[in-house]
């Protein structure tokens, strides 16, 4: 089977440690004679090297459209076209199989602030040509999947769910952060790994946590995209991003002191990001919408690190399969994350050794991942030729 991988672009936190994953998962199963990944040549991936080192793997980049006269070589000899990152990214019909996975549905079911009736119609225009147009489309959820029905509509009963909200951290990593890092950060802390979209909900953390007495205890981590930020005047704010004067307006209002109570790293390298989650009293994840569940979570069940989350379907339906003691909480309402934070002081130790204890949770592979997609692929080949791959 030889598999196109289109990724023009990428969210650069889930996404790209997905697509990596994904990658050299897929690239190692029997049945994968070649895989050629695209990307744009300012495409800020990491583990290139570790991808090119691959036998079956060749990595081009372009800046051309994938229907471009000048690409027409890349879809010499190719079985199934897969667009990985669909989402705001130009459709171009193809006279191949295609597949996309659809991450979510948040732009729909969370609007952000700010943006407008245009600007919605015109991504969910662009959602549905892709939807409508592609062989197969694969999601990362049962709830995604509700999610396109709801808005696309019973066309995508036929969606295929392949959850692969795993831990994507490295079989080794560090115990202690590196040198540069541990000098930015207070003994004990609180983490959230996320950039800063509208969606992952920094504005009521933030407020939860100006009425914490203990903050300045167990002050909060940031770490993703952007939120480094967090530390500048309004004057200083990177003006693309409309959302980010609020988050300092509300750092100001109500007291919260950067290197006190909040501690914005922005973002860190995958090196050091298990340690940060290991070595935290908890992790947080107030996001208010998420496609197949969160990573940041994954990672910390995994490193026995206490979960305070948002009790969103999505998030119920990623850790069903842990045992681990979750402190739920509604992420619309502050004094709701609140009241999780003073659980989590309150009852620590019985948070600590529920998530140790959990730590031994079964948990599916990247090769299980992967054997799904190539699962997809064959039905996307058989559902455009009529016949199975070869």
């Amino acid at each position: 089977m030889r598999i196109l991988i289109w990724s023009a672009q990428f969210s650069i936190g889930g996404g790209m440690r997905l697509l990596h994953n994904l990658i050299v998962a897929i690239a190692r199963q029997p049945e994968i004679e070649h895989i050629r990944l695209v990307i744009s040549p300012d495409s800020l991936m990491r583990n290139v090297l570790e991808i090119q080192a691959l036998r079956n793997v060749e990595i081009v980049t372009t800046q051309n459209a994938i229907d471009a006269a000048e690409n027409s070589y890349l879809l010499v000899n190719v079985d199934v076209v897969y667009y990985y990152w669909p989402h705001t990214h130009p459709y171009h019909a193809l006279d191949r199989p295609t597949l996309c996975t659809f991450h979510d549905t948040t732009l729909f079911d969370y609007v952000p602030p700010f943006l407008t009736g245009e600007q919605l119609k015109q991504h969910w225009t662009l959602s549905k040509k892709w939807l409508d147009h592609v062989t197969s489309v694969a999601v990362s959820s049962e709830y995604v999947k509700s999610r396109l029905i709801a808005h696309f509509g019973s066309r995508h009963h036929a969606a295929a769910v392949i959850p692969h909200a795993i831990t994507p951290i490295a079989a080794q990593y560090a115990d202690q952060v590196s040198p540069a890092v541990a000098a930015q950060i207070p003994p004990e802390y609180i983490i959230y790994p996320s950039n800063t979209s509208p969606h992952k909900n920094h504005n009521n953390l933030l407020l939860a946590l100006s009425e914490w007495k203990e903050s300045p205890k167990y002050p909060l981590v940031l770490t993703g995209y952007l939120t480094d930020t967090l530390r500048q005047p309004f004057s200083d704010c990177t003006p693309q991003y409309s959302w980010l004067p609020t988050l300092i307006s509300t750092m100001v209002r109500t007291g919260l002191m950067v290197n006190r109570d909040v501690y914005p790293l922005g973002f860190v390298g995958d090196e050091d990001i298990p340690a940060l989650i290991k070595n935290a009293k908890a992790l947080i994840m107030p996001s208010l919408s998420e496609g197949g569940g969160s990573y940041p979570v994954e990672e910390a069940l995994r490193l026995g690190t206490p979960v305070l989350c948002s009790d969103i379907p999505v998030m119920r339906e990623h850790l069903s399969r842990h045992t681990a003691q979750i402190i739920w909480f509604n992420p619309h309402n502050p004094d709701s994350i609140l009241q999780a934070l003073k659980e989590l002081s309150s009852n620590y130790s019985t948070y600590k050794s529920s998530a140790i204890q959990g730590m031994s949770d079964p948990s599916e592979s990247w090769d299980d991942v992967a054997k799904r997609y190539i699962d997809v692929f064959r039905i996307t080949y058989w559902r455009y030729y009529g016949k199975q791959l070869p």
